[in-house]
């Protein structure tokens, strides 16, 4: 059987960041992974310097198309 990766406990040793902020703030304040990410997600979110312009103008396609629908 083929291991997963080339190094056998390489899933033990890497967190993402984002995933390692979460559980810390969690831990810290004694709440769930949910919570903390609702808390975590909206700062964490500011610091990534890529911005996807296809998806940003799609989201503000399908407000304006919601805004529509709803003044019917």
């Amino acid at each position: 059987m083929l291991e997963p990766t080339s190094d056998k406990h390489y899933e033990e040793k890497f967190e993402f960041p984002l995933w390692k902020l979460i559980k810390e703030y969690a831990e810290e304040n004694d709440i769930s992974y949910l919570q903390a990410s609702e808390k975590i997600v909206p700062e964490y979110v500011k610091t990534i310097r890529y911005r996807d312009i296809e998806f940003e103008e799609s989201e503000v396609k399908k407000r304006a198309e919601e805004m529509m629908l709803l003044k019917k």
